[in-house]
């Protein structure tokens, strides 16, 4: 703002040298005419004087911002200026500012300056007064009137109205009680506004709004009950509602531990009552999984047998179909070479025709040359003859051959077929009887399952009936349970030396049974040792051919180690026992088997000292 003004001042300046320039100028310079020197100096005085207005109005005169009047006095009388201006002369006008801000003013009446109320309390009160001075004529003069050229000082805004504003609160507390106060403050405000409206007028302020930041009781140090009529009827009414809040509160602590209690004891039966539920849900639950899984475990084991039997039938329809194709490529090749033998005769025998022709015209050609040789040619023909004879032969042991050979094709032929045959009856009779088996099982497994859940039921019910009667038990034993406590304590008294007693005797004992339990683990170390020894020794001297799953060789192994451990027992007995009782009880072995090998003899009909019969019964058994 500043460089805007000092650019006009500075236009101002140039403005008013061009004007002097054309006022005096034209008469320094001699080339122009009087009448030429007439018009520019007439011309120079009008820019001086628009100029000059220009720059005593600018200097004289006076706006109103938005926030601010001003009342202007003197010549012309007194004037109000709102949203506008006017030219204000130094020594003729005189203006009095006036500010349209609203002002905070902060009222805090507490300690000994606390209001009074109806009933006779005192109230710390901390109220907020917003005024202001309305954009009214009649409003800024009276304010200028009252503030002067205070008008914008808070302070003196605050100074001035301030009892007002304290005698409002006053005399509206004095007509409400402490508690209506408290639970008005919108009523208690509106009063206190339309108080403070009615006294701010002549000052030309209006009142916006009031805002009772914060209201209580004042503390009983700052009243004087003992010089003060009003704080001794307040403080005897405090006395008498505390006391009478003590009683009630004390009151409600005690039905509200009553409640508590009783709500305690309701809890924990509901508690035991649901523990009692969870329990028996529990074990339900379980029993139904565990049938569940039974079922599913039963589904799954004859799915399996049945995947098992379709995989056997597959492998065996498998191999099947291999033998037959090997028997077919068998077949093919024997086709194959029959018809090549076959190809090689026919060939053999038209290259014997063609050269058998091939003679025969040869014959005839030189038959007539010939006729001399009629006897040694009837000769060549009986050994031609005797010839073909034995090539026929030979053809007939080689057809016979063949036909033997296809013969013992066709007998392999069926043997394979035969064989394939049991094969597979052999396999889906395996493939039965493991599915079969895995049923057996499944239902087995199932049925140990359901009675595994049922058991488990039962166990649950029972506990929980258990723990029904417990809790019955309990919440009758209650009275009783304090009594019993206040004589174990007594005698846990008593009792100290017994179980220090008691508690020696113990750990002797649990010493000695210790080093027993130590022997007894060290010994049967030794005889596992020596069991496992002779074990391994025993299969890496035997030739044994085992048949069966891992199952039977663990059998197998249980079996020797009973047998190892009642040897052991058996040694253990004879060295213990004196040598005339081992005599005597195997003497008495003895004759038990010699005993039971006659009666087993005689039951089977092989005595030897009955005598047969020569005879028969004439075909009766």
């Amino acid at each position: 703002m500043d460089r805007s003004r000092s650019s006009f001042s500075m236009f101002l300046v140039v403005g008013a040298l061009l004007g002097l320039l054309l006022t005096f100028g034209p008469f320094f310079i001699e080339q122009l005419t009087d009448r030429s020197r007439l018009v520019l100096m007439g011309f120079g005085i009008l820019v001086l004087l628009f100029f000059g207005i220009i720059g005593v109005i600018t200097r004289l005169y006076r706006k109103a911002s938005a926030d601010e009047a001003f009342v202007l006095t003197g010549m012309g009388g007194r004037r109000c200026v709102i949203d506008g201006g006017a030219i204000v002369i130094p020594v003729v006008h005189e203006v009095i500012p006036v500010s349209l801000k609203t002002f905070k003013l902060d009222v805090d009446r507490t300690g000994p300056e606390a209001l009074i109320t109806a009933d006779f309390l005192r109230a710390d009160v901390k109220a907020v007064f917003y005024v202001r001075v309305n954009k009214e004529p009649e409003d800024i003069i009276q304010a200028a009137t009252s503030l002067g050229m205070n008008s914008g000082n808070q302070q003196a805004v605050q100074q001035l109205i301030f009892e007002k504003l304290v005698s409002a609160l006053r005399t509206v507390a004095a007509t409400q009680k402490l508690y209506d106060l408290n639970a008005k403050r919108a009523e208690f405000a509106e009063a206190v506004q339309k108080i403070v409206e009615q006294d701010l007028k002549p000052n030309g302020l209006t009142l916006e709004s009031v805002t009772i930041s914060s209201l209580d009781q004042a503390p009983l140090v700052a009243m004087r009950p003992e010089e003060n009529v009003f704080d001794a009827q307040g403080a005897r009414t405090i006395a008498e509602q505390v006391q009478a809040q003590r009683v009630i509160r004390n009151q409600i602590e005690r039905e509200a531990d009553q409640r508590v209690k009783e709500q305690n004891v309701k809890t924990s039966q509901y508690v035991a009552q649901q523990e009692v539920l969870e329990a028996r849900a529990k074990a339900e639950a379980e029993a139904a999984k565990n049938i569940a899984q039974s079922e599913s475990q039963q589904k799954a084991q004859t799915v399996a047998a049945e995947q098992s039997k379709l995989a056997g039938i597959a492998r065996v329809e498998a191999d099947r179909e291999v033998k037959l194709a090997t028997v077919e490529q068998t077949k093919a090749v024997e086709v194959a070479n029959q018809q090549r033998e076959q190809a090689e005769q026919i060939a053999a025998v038209a290259r014997e025709r063609a050269v058998e022709l091939a003679r025969r015209e040869q014959q005839i050609a030189v038959a007539e040359a010939e006729k001399k040789r009629a006897a040694a040619e009837a000769a060549r023909l009986e050994t031609e003859q005797q010839r073909k004879a034995a090539e026929q032969a030979v053809l007939t042991v080689e057809v016979r051959a063949t036909a033997e050979r296809d013969k013992d094709k066709t007998v392999i032929a069926k043997q394979a077929q035969v064989e394939q045959s049991r094969i597979e009856q052999q396999m889906h009779a395996d493939v039965a009887a493991y599915a079969e088996v895995k049923k057996a099982e499944a239902e087995q497994t199932a049925a140990q399952k359901q009675a595994a859940a049922r058991i488990t039921l039962a166990e649950a019910t029972k506990q929980a009936r258990e723990l029904e009667a417990e809790a019955e038990q309990a919440v009758q034993m209650v009275p009783v349970t304090v009594a019993q406590e206040q004589v174990k304590v007594q005698d846990a008294q008593v009792s100290v030396k017994i179980r220090d007693l008691e508690g020696q005797a113990r750990f002797e004992k649990i010493a000695r049974e210790l080093q027993v339990e130590l022997a007894k683990i060290a010994a049967d170390k030794e005889a596992r040792i020596a069991a496992a020894q002779a074990f391994g020794q025993a299969l890496a001297n035997a030739n044994i051919q085992l048949w069966g799953d891992p199952a039977t060789f663990e059998k197998m192994s249980s079996a020797f180690y009973r047998g190892q451990a009642w040897g052991t027992l058996i040694d253990g007995l004879d060295r213990a026992t004196p040598a005339p009782i081992r005599d005597a009880a195997v003497a008495a072995a003895d004759a038990v088997g010699s005993t039971l090998g006659a009666v087993a003899k005689r039951v089977a009909g092989d005595n030897p000292e009955q005598p047969k019969k020569p005879g028969g019964d004439g075909g009766k058994a």
